[in-house]
C-alpha cells in the first residue's frame, strides 16, 4: 500500500523555535483575585504608663476622661488594643477595635469596644462613602489622631468634653478626592501630625450619649466638618479645617 506524505508546512508559518532553538516567549501569569484573608489586617499595640503627683499642695486633680491622672495611680496599662480591619469587598470596609484595659467606675480592667463600623463606598475610587457603627465623631483635630501619634498632652478638655470618649454610635458621610485620601494616609503612616482620613467634607448624626452607651432621649446630635491638607512646595503639609456640632 502507498500513502501520500503529508504536505510540507508553509515555511512562513513554521515555528521559529523548531529550526533556531530560540526560547519561547514566557506567557504572562494570569492575575488571580485576592483571597479574603489577603484583604484583612490584624495588628495591635499597647501603652504602659507610670504616674505620680510631684507636689500635693496644689489644687485637687480633675481631669475628665483620663482616670490615670489621680493621686492614687502609679503603674498602669494605658491601652491594650487589637485591631481587625480590611476590605471585605471592593465597596465594603470593616474595622473592629476592642480595648482590653478599659476601666469601669470601680477602676478594674475590662474589655470594651472602641470601634466597630463599616465603610460603604459608592464609587471604585472610594471618594464617596458612608460610615455606619461606633466610630470617632469627626470633630476637632487632636481627637481624630491616633493615640500612637499624639503628644503627651493628648486630650484637650474643651474638645474631649464635647464628645466623651471621642466616639459615638451614628451614621456619617465622607467625601475626599483620591489624591487627598492618599495624602491623609501618608501623614498617618509616616507618624506625622494629621487628623486622619475623615474626608475633605463630612457630616452625620450620632446618638450623643458617648462611648458604648445607647441613646436615652431619641434626639440625635448633628456634626459637620470641612478640612483640607495643603501640600507646600517642600512637601510640607498644612491642614486647615473648621467643624461644629449641635
Amino acid at each position: 500500500t502507498w500513502e501520500p506524505s503529508p504536505p510540507a508546512f508553509p515555511r512562513t508559518l513554521k515555528d521559529p523555535t523548531v529550526e533556531t532553538g530560540a526560547p519561547k516567549l514566557a506567557e504572562k501569569p494570569v492575575a488571580k483575585a485576592p483571597k479574603w484573608y489577603d484583604r484583612v489586617s490584624f495588628r495591635g499595640y499597647t501603652q504602659f504608663r507610670y504616674h505620680a503627683v510631684l507636689d500635693d499642695e496644689g489644687a485637687g486633680l480633675n481631669v475628665p476622661n483620663d482616670r490615670s491622672v489621680s493621686t492614687t495611680e502609679s503603674f498602669m496599662l494605658r491601652r491594650a488594643r487589637l485591631i481587625l480591619s480590611g476590605d471585605v469587598t471592593d465597596h465594603l470596609y470593616v474595622y473592629l477595635q476592642p480595648d482590653f484595659n478599659a476601666s469601669p467606675s470601680d477602676g478594674q480592667y475590662s474589655a470594651q469596644l472602641r470601634d466597630v463600623y463599616a465603610d460603604i463606598s459608592f464609587d471604585p475610587a472610594k471618594e464617596y462613602r458612608v460610615r455606619l457603627g461606633q466610630s470617632k465623631v469627626p470633630f476637632g483635630f487632636s481627637n481624630l489622631q491616633s493615640s500612637q501619634n499624639r503628644a503627651a498632652l493628648e486630650r484637650p478638655d474643651a474638645l474631649n468634653s464635647a464628645v466623651e470618649g471621642e466616639r459615638d454610635i451614628g451614621a456619617f458621610f465622607y467625601w475626599a478626592p483620591a489624591e487627598v485620601r492618599e495624602r491623609f494616609k501618608h501623614l498617618v503612616s509616616s507618624g506625622l501630625k494629621g487628623s486622619g482620613d475623615y474626608g475633605v467634607a463630612g457630616f452625620g448624626l450620632y446618638s450623643g450619649q458617648g462611648l458604648n452607651r445607647s441613646d436615652r432621649n431619641g434626639d440625635p446630635h448633628m456634626v459637620a466638618r470641612l478640612s483640607y491638607p495643603f501640600e507646600l512646595p517642600r512637601k510640607q503639609v498644612v491642614e486647615l479645617g473648621v467643624q461644629g456640632y449641635t
